[in-house]
């Protein structure tokens, strides 16, 4: 018996040997080309450099030179030419970037950045100074598509070197004109090219001619300046061309497209501004339009719209307006409830 046991107590350590063995050296079920492949597949590169390739051919003969080791790994996906398409504006520009960016999101391209800022324009270079905030943004960010929406808020007088200038007369014009043409040549110096969009149809009569006139401003400066001025007619319109508050949507279904001041639209309606300026953009891509490639991609924003309290809280920043002139001037104030004028 003495002898048994010690036979037991020798074999037996063997036995647990083999199989530990086994467990650790399992047999292959795949070919080792596809083991290795799956195995650098998403690797990074420091850690692919330490992955041996298993041997798929027979050792060189001594006559012959090793081949060096080589890991596959999956080839780069190919990155297609981005752009930074940066919208300033007004909370017209505000809804603007919100539809360019729900109509450009599939097009890996592109970057739809907001910079605009509710309740401002030319006008009030003493409450804020777009050309100066162009400069700050083109420090910060590569702007290689400018979408421009301004003008709303630019009913009113313009105060320059202490002296007041009633709206639309020859020396506001003369300002303002230059206040554009400034702003634009900020822009061209960063290396952007601009789209301005004309303002849309407005409900109010009074308010639609005034933004007709600056329509004009912006449509001779985009010319002399050698920039796109991008046309709005025929969104949001009736078949008489007029303000319309219904109709068709960028899929041909009959929506809500504008809000209830007349002035400002609703998703469906913004969606629509943002194709309009989005096929403009791609036309001088596929044309071969010089726009440059940008330098380094920036983080996306996610497409957030103000709820009414943020809005009036925006609204509020500009306190600065002379209240005298914040009624027939502004469509940023929130204050306003019944139709414009």
């Amino acid at each position: 018996m003495r002898r048994i046991a010690l036979a037991f107590g020798f074999v037996l350590p063997l036995v647990l040997l083999w199989w530990a063995v086994a467990q650790a050296e399992p047999m292959r079920l795949t070919p080792p080309s596809v083991e290795s492949a799956a195995l650098t597949r998403n690797l990074p590169q420091e850690e692919e450099r330490r992955v041996e390739p298993a041997p798929t051919m027979p050792a060189a003969s001594a006559a012959e030179e090793p081949a060096p080791a080589r890991v596959e790994a999956a080839q780069p996906i190919p990155q297609k030419k981005r752009y930074n398409v940066v919208v300033l504006g007004d909370s017209l520009g505000d809804g603007t970037w919100a539809g360019l960016y729900h109509v450009l999101q599939k097009d890996k391209r592109f970057n739809v950045v907001k910079k605009s800022r509710v309740a401002t324009g030319f006008s009030r270079h003493d409450y804020y100074d777009w050309n100066a905030a162009a400069r700050e943004i083109a420090s910060e960010t590569a702007i290689d598509i400018a979408v421009v929406v301004m003008g709303t808020n630019d009913r009113q007088p313009i105060v320059q070197d202490g002296k007041r200038h009633a709206l639309f007369d020859a020396e506001w014009r003369n300002i303002y004109r230059q206040r554009v043409d400034d702003f634009t040549a900020t822009l061209k110096s960063s290396g952007a090219r601009i789209y301005w969009m004309e303002l849309p149809v407005m409900r109010s009569p009074r308010f639609g001619a005034d933004m007709e006139q600056f329509n004009e401003i912006f449509e001779d400066r985009a010319a002399a300046n050698g920039i796109t001025f991008v046309k709005t007619e025929g969104l949001a319109t009736g078949a008489d061309g007029g303000y319309t508050a219904y109709g068709e949507d960028r899929f041909g279904r009959t929506r809500l497209l504008r809000a209830e001041d007349g002035i400002h639209f609703t998703m469906a309606g913004y969606e629509l501004l943002g194709k309009r300026i989005a096929d403009a953009i791609l036309a001088d891509i596929a044309s071969g339009a010089a726009i440059a490639e940008i330098k380094k991609p920036v983080e996306e924003m996610p497409v957030v719209l103000r709820s009414a309290g943020a809005v009036e809280d925006a609204a509020n920043e500009a306190g600065q307006y002379d209240m005298a002139d914040r009624r027939p001037g502004r469509s940023d104030d929130w204050l306003w409830l019944g139709a414009t004028n």
